[in-house]
């Protein structure tokens, strides 16, 4: 049996650091692992190497923070143990102070048993990327045979591993087991650094900090257990910074890129209040991101000097809906969970659901200085909006704006009709672009990823979407590429 079956990755990098990940497919309980950074992929030059331990405790996975690399640089890397050597993985550590140009990947919503990662495969052909924003949703815990209110997978021979939802430590560390075999997924890793947040599916649909939509105490045990196994997978499975060891919870973080931009990482799920309908959700102590996050995240406003504020945020900040929308439009939004199920108020899922603390967000917005742009995830669809301050005013001046990528996988709009991509689904796209204004783009069939280009004069988004996920395909194409400018939140089309 192969040792390094799982491959090798790199995330969470800085200017003079990257965190290397791989893992050891051993029954041992502890299995010695040499490490090895170059600067060319014969490793005729190497820059550091060490020594680590694969141990059970960890289910045999290695991270080794490499240090003392140059900015803007990219490094090889690779593991050996017990005569065997491992793929080789390629790095790249962030630019430094002065930096003037990012261009990045943002993807989400990664559903195993719904499709082939194609996207993936296609974001690590690029050679113009200096890492992968993943906002949420890397694993699905979901059964292979899920309950009603979830969506059933394809029938193309990617069943979970698992079969059965996943709830406990051995539960999500066999599910992480499953992705990180993906050829497309290894590809991914082996390409480029991931800078990841989390949405729900990483611990339970529909997850808040006190429990989730499927979750039972009675029959699922504590939820606080369930969340501490689901954290610790991951924390084993990814390339990942501790960003607080104090704190085991904390994902929330910023990265810095001079006097370009920052971004902040948020975490909406496991931090937020109850979703609730109705009048109640009104209520101004109710909060999406926690006392303690939104207070980070003010503050990293109150501190930036930078020209761009963007926000990794893993569900839709903008309002989806209005009353009086025709039924095609509450079609759309409904399939999508874009309006709650009954199609006669806001999803409440999204931070629709906790406008008094959006409204917070938005103020800051308004009157701090900075561009600010929220790169959000969560939906399957692609969207581009105005964000505007007074959410029940859709005619009113945009005081930041929201760049939306689809899904890798899991299942939009055309997949739930069941009628093929890019046909009937046109005419519900135009008519919810009439009917909600501060909408600027939507596709609401297609499955891909996002290219973020920044510099000082304007943020400019690319949506790429794959031909098919049901069957592996390079076939690839660009449907939108939208941009902001500095001192504006008007978004402006730009031809592919």
């Amino acid at each position: 049996m192969p040792l390094f079956q799982h491959g090798i990755a790199s995330g969470d990098p800085l200017d003079d650091r990257v965190i290397l990940w791989t893992r050891v497919t051993s029954q041992a309980d502890a299995v010695p692992v040499l490490y090895e950074v170059a600067i060319d992929p014969a490793f005729a030059t190497l820059v550091t190497q060490g020594q680590v331990e694969a141990r059970a405790s960890a289910d045999h996975t290695v991270h080794v923070d490499a240090t003392g690399l140059a900015p803007d640089s990219h490094y090889y890397y690779r593991f050996h143990a017990q005569g065997e050597t491992s793929p080789t993985g390629r790095t790249r550590t962030l630019p430094g102070a002065g930096v003037s140009h990012l261009r990045f990947a943002q993807v989400s919503c990664c559903k195993f048993n719904a499709g082939f990662f194609n996207a993936y495969a296609a974001v690590a052909a690029r050679e113009d990327l200096q890492f992968v924003l993943h906002l949420g949703d890397y694993i699905y815990e979901a059964s292979n045979t899920p309950p009603a209110g979830q969506t059933p997978g394809a029938d193309i021979g990617r069943p979970f591993d698992p079969l059965h939802e996943c709830k406990t430590l051995a539960d999500y560390r066999c599910r992480y087991s499953q992705y990180r075999r993906d050829p497309d997924l290894q590809a991914l890793h082996a390409a480029l650094p991931i800078v990841a947040t989390v949405d729900d599916h990483e611990f339970a649909d529909g997850a808040w900090r006190g429990g989730a939509d499927e979750h039972q105490e009675e029959r699922d045990g504590p939820w606080q257990d369930r969340v501490n196994s689901a954290l610790q997978a991951r924390a084993e499975w990814l390339p990942l910074r501790p960003v607080d060891p104090a704190d085991p919870w904390r994902v929330y973080r910023s990265l810095h890129f001079g006097a370009l931009a920052d971004l902040h990482l948020t975490a909406t799920r496991i931090y937020r209040d109850l979703p609730v309908p109705g009048k109640e959700m009104h209520s101004p102590q109710r909060t999406a991101l926690g006392l303690t996050q939104r207070q980070w995240l003010f503050d990293a406003f109150d501190n930036s000097t930078a020209c761009w504020q963007l926000i990794g945020n893993p569900s839709v900040m903008a309002t989806t809906w209005k009353e009086g929308l025709p039924e095609t439009v509450l079609t759309a939004l409904k399939k999508t969970k874009l309006v709650n199920p009954q199609g006669d108020g806001p999803d409440y899922d999204q931070w629709d659901g906790y406008p008094v603390e959006r409204q917070m967000i938005y103020r800051y917005f308004a009157e701090h200085p900075g561009n600010f742009v929220v790169l959000s995830g969560d939906i399957h669809v692609s969207m581009a909006l105005e964000l505007r301050a007074d959410t029940g005013d859709l005619e009113a001046e945009p005081i930041a704006v929201e760049f939306v990528n689809t899904s890798v996988t899991a299942q939009n709009f055309d997949d739930k009709m069941m009628w093929p991509a890019r046909g009937q689904s046109l005419a519900y796209e135009e008519e919810l672009k009439r009917c909600l204004n501060h909408v600027k783009y939507v596709n609401l069939d297609g499955h891909g990823y996002n290219i973020v280009d920044v510099t000082r004069e304007r943020v400019q988004v690319e949506w790429w979407h794959v031909d098919t996920v049901l069957a592996p395909s390079s076939q690839e194409r660009c449907d939108a590429v939208i941009q902001v400018n500095p001192g504006s939140s008007r978004l402006i089309l730009v031809e592919p």
